[in-house]
């Protein structure tokens, strides 16, 4: 029977087609949006949002035959689904008298179905404006609701902490007998601290330099994919191009590319066992030292991540509208409200998680998860420091087979083949392999486990006085790395046909595994200073530099990238809300292509760094501060 299946659907893969530029004109629009103010200004009007199933009038039908063909292409929109924002008291004049608003807006859109010979239903209601209530919204000052004075209330106490720790920082200067828990509310003092570098301190923190310019690579990706995801997610002028572009071998890069959120997960753990292991040659380690780890890791995370949360599920509707607003901000705001608990108990990845509240929260809830899961075994270790490569490295192996074993049983596919436009609209709604492994944390225990592999294989071979810069074979394989990692994820594009479940879960199975070895070897190269080519400057002292720092480590370690690396975590929750902002409050249906998804990019990136600052210094860095202090 399962052999049967895998049969049907490479048929139905074989039978769907594109179409000529004649064809696609005859099909109706995928999405439409009528005018939005003039509707609503209008006494008696009724804006409505939503999604119709399409079926035929009368058998045969050649249109929905074809519109069915066509959508049996996974890089196609699903054409017996048709999106539509109606402004159904102009539209349909005629319906004035039903009172029933959804009743009146599937009247009026199988009024314009029977001119086309189609048949509709209303699959999903949005929602219906009337005239009455868009003026209450827009010109009634309505009193902010519980939620809301809640909100407004931290913001309040965390701007007067602020101004206090300021003043009193200013007015003592550099008096070494301040009150640390006013001077850990200073914005001059956390200036300071966010535009250090490494070098400022301990010399063997030094070696982390590049890690902040990886993270800020990262980001820009990350935001980049997002850019175009939520131009899916919304109703779009020209989806034909979404689903055009969507074959092109570049695009792998990104919808293959979504694994490299897993270097995070890699660089996480890095970090916590090389200051664990820094921490083990003066000090020892125990499970003592858990509760510590684990508090200082939530202080550090949610006081912005809850501040932004607590803003999406509170004010974030109030500051726009439109016809698309409720779609792409207002439904995820409701998200935020009913899910509010478990992103405070980072379980948000794990209860509901196909209710997605912010979508890259997943992220957060995975690293705490995973970071619970690092510290216990670090901690573990040490009695057993001998084999501590050998039980990693069995560990990392039995993660990803582990990966193999539930893909195959549950019969999953790589992001790469999920990250189709209708799945990506429909924000993988009904998608187990986004909430059951990419967002899980059995998902990224492959990353966790190489992080904390490589962290003790550095501090290893520094302890038998191992140099990298004396291995030329080391060298080179690590400068070919760069190259290699977008020819892994574009390397997607060959494997990209159907194929058996046994052929599903292996690529499940090696995908991110591939990508991360990769991403180790990055890693082990710019911390080491490994990847220094010959040398021709005629500068010494700037060869010199370079020699000592490798290509590599000498671009991620330039000093700019520690203040825009520090800004990530603020960075990461801010700019969906952002992207979604500047799409959703969009008027008309949006015009998508390679220079509007560069300029939405563009604008994101800006917006979010900008308001990134002003949230790292008087949230997370004193927060970070506060903590460090109540300890101590």
């Amino acid at each position: 029977m399962k052999l049967w299946w895998c049969w049907m659907l490479l048929a139905a893969q074989a039978q769907a087609r594109d179409v000529t530029d004649e064809e696609y004109a005859q099909f109706p629009r995928l999405f439409h949006l009528d005018e939005w103010n003039t509707c609503l200004a209008r006494p008696g009007g009724m804006y409505c949002l939503g999604t119709f199933s399409v079926e035929p009038l009368r058998h045969p039908s050649p249109l929905y035959n074809m519109l069915k063909e066509y959508s049996l292409d996974p890089h196609h929109f699903n054409r017996t689904e048709l999106h539509r924002g109606y402004c159904v008291s102009s539209r349909c004049p005629a319906l004035a008298g039903e009172r029933n608003a959804s009743l009146r807006f599937e009247q009026c859109a199988a009024q314009w179905a029977r001119r086309v010979s189609l048949r509709t239903r209303l699959a999903r209601l949005r929602y219906c404006r009337s005239h009455a209530q868009h003026v209450a919204r827009e010109h009634a000052h309505e009193p902010p609701q519980r939620a809301q004075r809640l909100f407004l209330l931290a913001v309040t106490a965390i701007l007067v902490c602020n101004v206090l720790g300021t003043a009193y920082d200013v007015f003592t200067g550099d008096n070494v007998k301040k009150n640390p828990l006013l001077a850990s509310w200073s914005i001059r003092s956390n200036w300071r601290r966010l535009t250090a570098s490494y070098e400022d301190g301990d010399p063997r923190l030094a070696a982390l330099s590049p890690v902040q310019g990886v993270r800020v690579f990262l980001m820009l990706l990350i935001m980049a994919t997002h850019s175009g995801c939520i131009h899916d997610m919304l109703y779009l002028y020209n989806p034909r191009w979404i689903e055009q572009i969507s074959r092109h071998p570049v695009l792998m890069i990104f919808l293959n590319g979504t694994s490299v959120v897993q270097v995070f997960v890699l660089l996480s753990n890095f970090l916590l066992a090389y200051n664990l292991l820094l921490h083990s040659k003066e000090n020892s380690i125990s499970f003592k030292l858990l509760p510590y780890i684990t508090v200082k890791r939530i202080a550090r995370i949610s006081p912005v991540y809850l501040l932004v949360v607590g803003f999406a599920a509170t004010w974030w509707p109030s500051l726009g509208s439109g016809p698309q607003w409720t779609a792409a901000v207002a439904a995820e705001s409701d998200a935020c409200k009913r899910k509010f608990w478990t992103h405070a108990f980072y379980l948000n990845n794990l209860i509901d998680p196909e209710d997605l509240c912010l979508v890259q929260t997943w992220f957060l809830a995975v690293d705490m998860q995973l970071h619970l899961v690092g510290c216990v075994i670090m901690l573990w270790l040490p009695r057993r420091r001998g084999r501590a490569l050998c039980l990693l490295g069995a560990g990392f192996l039995g993660a990803v087979l582990l990966n193999a074993y539930r893909g195959y049983v549950n019969d999953w596919k790589i992001f790469m083949f999920v990250s189709m436009p209708n799945n990506i609209h429909n924000k993988f709604e009904t998608t187990p392999s986004f909430s059951q492994y990419y967002t899980h944390p059995c998902g990224s225990l492959p990353a966790a486990l190489l992080g904390l592999f490589m962290a003790n294989l550095l501090h290893h071979l520094r302890d038998i006085g191992f140099k990298p810069q004396d291995h030329k074979r080391l060298i080179m394989a690590c400068q070919l790395v760069l190259a290699l990692m977008p020819c892994w994820t574009a390397g997607g594009w060959l494997v990209r046909g159907g194929g058996s479940r046994l052929w599903h879960a292996l690529l499940l199975a090696l995908e991110r595994p591939g990508l991360l070895l990769l991403a180790a070897l990055l890693l082990f190269g710019i911390c080491n200073g490994s990847t220094a080519p010959p040398l021709r400057h005629a500068d010494e002292k700037s060869a010199a530099i370079t020699k000592n720092k490798g290509y590599l480590r000498h671009v991620f370690s330039w000093s700019g990238w520690f203040a825009l690396g520090r800004l990530s975590l603020p960075v990461l929750l801010l700019h969906w809300c952002i992207n979604c902002m500047l799409t959703g409050s969009s008027l008309t249906s949006i015009t998508t292509s390679t220079l509007h998804t560069v300029a939405d990019t563009t604008a994101t990136m800006f917006l979010s760094y900008l308001l990134a600052v002003p949230l790292t210094l008087t949230v997370e860095l004193p927060f970070q501060k506060l903590y460090s202090v109540l300890i101590t």
